[in-house]
C-alpha cells in the first residue's frame, strides 16, 4: 500500500492557496468579452468559409492553395483587413529553409487506371476523385500486367517476382514501394492500398498519400495511384486465384519549380502593436480536406470577422497587442514565412494551432484536444486556453443547424503534428498549444463536409478568439489572474508527477530498481516544480508594475514550500521501502557516464532555427548517421529545445528523463555529437 504524502504538506497547501484567493474559480473572461464572443462567434458562417475552401485541391506549393488563399484574402479585405497578403518564397523540393526541405511543384491533368482483364473496369479517375492520384504522381501511359508485392517494403517482398515494367500492387508507404519498386527495379507504377485491418469498418476509403520528391529525382519516378480498401482486395484476391490482371494507365502530370505562400492580416494593438499574438492554421491538403484542415482555416476566417465586428461595434475595446492571423502549408509554408519574419515570430507571445477544429464527434470520434506545451515551454498560454474551453462549455453554444452534443474537450500533455511544434521551438521559443479533434477520416477520401458541424466549429472559434483577445488586451490585472489560477492548476500537475514518481518507488522489486526509482522521484519533483514556477512568472510578459510583479513572484510560495518538502516524503518512502527488501539506503551518485555530461554545454548554431529535420542530417553526413540517432521522437525534440547555451549536456539529459523516463547519457551525448558534425550546434567545454 503506498505510504501517503504527509498531511501538513497539503493541508498547508491549500491554506496558502485559500488565502491566496485561489480555491475558488470563476473564468478569466470579463462579461461583456463573454457577451461580445457569444453573441458574434457564428458556426454557420465558419461553417460556409469551411465549405467554400474544402472544394479547392490544396496541395502544397500548388495553383490550388493559391487560388483558397487568395478567396480568403479577398474575403479578408472585403471585412477590413487593409494589409491582407499573400507572399511567396522560392520552392524547388531542393531548397532549404533552415533544415526543412522545400516541396517541388506539381501540377497533375489527367489521370486515370482502367482494368482491362479479367474484367474491364474504371478503377482510378483523377476527375472522380482527385486523392486516388498519388500526389507527385510521375506522367505515364502503359498497359501492363499487376504484380501483388505484399507490402512492397524489403527484400522479402520481392523475393520470386519479376516487377520489371509491370505495375505493383502494395500497402505499404507509398513513396517507399515508389523507390523500392519503381526506381530501384524498374517498375512502371503503383497502386497502394489500406490494409484491411487498417481503418476497419470503410471498405471505400482512398487513403491520402504524396512522394515529395526533390528536383533531381522527379525524373525517376513513375505513377501511382491509391485505391479502396475494397477494389485493393479484390485485385489482390484475383491474383491470388492465379489469374492475369492487366491494367491500363494514362498520367498526365509534371514537375516544377515554384513559390512556397503564406496569408496573413493583422488586426494592430492600440498600444504594442509590435507584440503580436497569433492565430495559426493550415491551409493545405487535397480536396475535400473538409475536417482537416478546411475546418482550422475556416475557423480562422470566422475569427477574423467577429473580431472586427466585436471591435468595430464597440461590445470590446481594441487590442493592445497585434493579432495576426497566418494561414500556410503545414511546416513547409510556416518555416520560410519565420525565417522571412524572424524579428516578427519572436515577438509573438504565444499563437493558437488551429488543425481539425470542426469534427461531428458522434460521426467521428473526435474530441477536442488542447495540446500543452513541452515543458521545455512553461507557459500561462495552457491554462489560459483551457480556461476559455471550460467558459464555452458553460455557455452551452450551439449553432442553429449545428449538433445538440454536449461539448467534450480536454487538456493533455503535448504532443507534436502540426505547426505548434515549430514555434515550441527552442530557438524561437513562441509558447503555441494545439486546438485538435483527430479523427478516423483524417487523410483519407472520406474526410467530406457532412463530418463537419457548425456547433463544434462555433464553441472552437469561440475560446480561441477568446483566449486571443484576452491575451492580447491583458494589462496588470490580468497578469496577476492568470498567474493565480496558473498556481490553481499547477499544483494539481505538480503533485500529479509526484504521486508518478512515488508509485514507481512503491513498485520496486529490488534494491538497484528502487534505488534508480529514488532517484528519478527526485529528478521529477525538481523538473516539475521549475515548471510550474517558471509557468507562473511567465505572466510577467503581460506587466511592468513592479509591484504586480513582485505579487506574482510571491503567488509561487506554496509550490517553493512543496519542492523543499516533497523530497523528504521521498526519502522516507526509500529508507521504509529499503528496509523492506531486507537492505539499507545509498548515497545519491553522479555515473561516470552522467558525469560526462556536465562538462559540455551546447549552444545552436544562429541559422539554426525550427526543430530539426533529420532528412537534413543524411544529406550532410550520409544515410548511415540515421543509425547513430538513438535519440527519437519528443525526446530529441525536447533536448534539442532545452539548449540554451547554459545548461549542460547533464541538465537536459535531466529534463528529458523526467519527461520521457530515464534515458541512457550516451544516447544524448550522441545525438549531440551528431548534431555537431552537422554544423548545427557547438559543445563548448567547461
Amino acid at each position: 500500500m503506498m505510504k501517503r504524502v504527509g498531511p501538513w504538506i497539503l493541508a498547508g497547501t491549500v491554506l496558502a492557496l485559500a488565502s491566496a484567493g485561489l480555491a475558488a474559480e470563476k473564468p478569466l473572461a470579463s462579461a461583456a468579452l463573454a457577451r461580445a464572443l457569444e453573441e458574434e462567434v457564428s458556426g454557420e458562417i465558419a461553417f460556409r468559409y469551411t465549405n467554400l475552401i474544402s472544394g479547392y485541391d490544396r496541395v502544397q506549393a500548388s495553383e490550388g492553395w493559391h487560388d483558397a488563399a487568395e478567396t480568403i484574402r479577398r474575403e479578408l479585405v472585403r471585412l477590413g483587413y487593409s494589409d491582407a497578403a499573400i507572399e511567396g518564397w522560392p520552392s524547388d523540393g531542393t531548397r532549404r529553409y533552415y533544415t526543412y526541405r522545400s516541396v517541388i511543384g506539381w501540377r497533375a491533368k489527367k489521370g486515370e487506371l482502367w482494368m482491362l482483364s479479367p474484367t474491364r473496369e474504371r478503377l482510378c479517375d483523377y476527375e472522380e476523385v482527385p486523392l486516388t492520384l498519388v500526389k507527385h504522381s510521375g506522367p505515364g501511359r502503359v498497359e501492363t500486367e499487376l504484380v501483388d508485392v505484399g507490402s512492397g517494403v524489403g527484400q522479402e517482398a520481392y523475393r520470386g517476382k519479376d516487377v520489371k515494367g509491370k505495375i505493383v500492387l502494395a500497402t505499404g508507404a507509398t513513396s517507399e514501394v515508389m523507390r523500392q519498386a519503381v526506381v530501384e527495379r524498374g517498375a512502371a507504377g503503383v497502386l497502394t492500398y489500406y490494409a484491411p485491418d487498417t481503418r476497419p469498418g470503410y471498405p471505400n476509403m482512398i487513403r491520402y498519400t504524396a512522394l515529395w520528391p526533390t528536383w533531381e529525382e522527379r525524373d525517376k519516378l513513375g505513377f501511382a495511384f491509391n485505391v479502396s480498401k475494397n477494389q485493393g482486395a479484390t485485385l489482390k484476391r484475383l491474383l491470388e486465384e492465379g489469374q492475369k490482371v492487366v491494367l491500363k494507365a494514362e498520367v498526365e502530370a509534371e514537375f516544377y519549380k515554384t513559390d512556397i505562400e503564406a496569408l496573413t492580416a493583422s488586426f494592430p494593438g492600440a498600444v504594442e502593436p509590435d507584440k503580436e499574438i497569433l492565430l495559426v492554421a493550415h491551409l493545405c491538403h487535397p480536396t475535400p480536406s473538409a475536417n482537416d484542415n478546411a475546418s482550422g482555416s475556416g475557423g480562422l476566417l470566422e475569427m477574423a470577422r467577429a473580431l472586427r465586428r466585436m471591435v468595430g461595434s464597440g461590445a470590446v475595446e481594441p487590442p493592445r497587442r497585434t493579432i495576426r492571423f497566418l494561414w500556410v502549408p503545414e511546416f513547409n509554408g510556416l518555416v520560410p514565412y519565420i525565417q522571412a519574419h524572424l524579428e516578427r515570430t519572436r515577438n509573438t507571445l504565444a499563437a493558437v494551432n488551429c488543425d481539425m477544429i470542426g469534427e461531428d464527434l458522434h460521426k467521428t470520434g473526435g474530441v477536442l484536444n488542447i495540446f500543452r506545451t513541452p515543458d521545455s515551454m512553461p507557459t500561462f498560454l495552457n491554462d489560459v486556453v483551457a480556461d476559455f474551453a471550460a467558459l464555452a462549455e458553460s455557455r452551452g453554444l450551439l449553432s442553429l443547424n449545428g449538433s445538440r452534443h454536449p461539448f467534450v474537450w480536454r487538456s493533455v500533455p503535448y504532443g507534436g503534428g502540426s505547426d505548434h511544434v515549430v514555434f515550441n521551438d527552442g530557438a524561437l521559443r513562441v509558447p503555441s498549444v494545439m486546438l485538435n479533434r483527430g479523427d478516423i477520416f483524417h487523410h483519407t477520401s472520406l474526410d467530406t463536409m457532412d463530418k463537419v458541424d457548425a456547433t463544434e466549429l462555433r464553441r472552437a472559434s469561440f475560446l480561441a478568439l477568446g483566449s486571443v483577445y484576452y491575451l492580447a488586451s491583458a494589462g496588470d490585472r490580468e497578469a496577476l489572474d492568470m498567474a493565480r489560477l496558473i498556481v490553481r492548476n499547477g499544483f494539481g500537475r505538480f503533485t500529479a508527477d509526484l504521486f508518478d514518481g512515488f508509485n514507481a518507488l512503491h513498485a520496486a522489486a529490488s534494491l538497484d530498481e528502487l534505488h534508480a526509482a529514488y532517484k528519478q522521484a527526485l529528478n521529477i519533483i525538481a523538473h516539475s516544480g521549475r515548471r510550474e514556477r517558471a509557468s507562473v512568472l511567465s505572466t510577467l510578459a503581460f506587466t511592468g508594475d513592479q509591484a504586480v510583479e513582485k505579487e506574482i513572484a510571491a503567488l509561487n510560495s506554496p509550490l517553493e514550500s512543496a519542492m523543499l518538502s516533497f523530497p523528504k516524503e521521498a526519502a522516507a518512502i526509500y529508507r521504509s521501502r529499503c528496509a523492506r527488501l531486507g537492505g539499507a539506503p545509498r548515497p545519491l551518485a553522479v555515473t561516470e557516464a552522467e558525469r560526462l555530461l556536465t562538462r559540455r554545454v551546447p549552444l545552436r548554431s544562429e541559422d539554426f532555427v525550427c526543430p530539426l529535420q533529420t532528412d537534413f542530417l543524411v544529406e550532410k553526413l550520409g544515410p548511415g548517421v540515421l543509425g547513430e540517432l538513438k535519440l527519437r521522437g519528443n525526446a530529441a525534440y525536447e533536448a534539442l529545445n532545452l539548449v540554451d547555451g547554459k545548461r549542460t549536456l547533464h541538465d537536459i539529459f535531466l529534463g528529458v528523463s523526467a519527461q520521457f523516463g530515464p534515458v541512457d547519457p550516451a544516447q544524448v551525448e550522441s545525438f549531440f555529437a551528431v548534431l555537431e558534425k552537422a554544423g548545427l550546434v557547438r559543445l563548448r567545454k567547461i
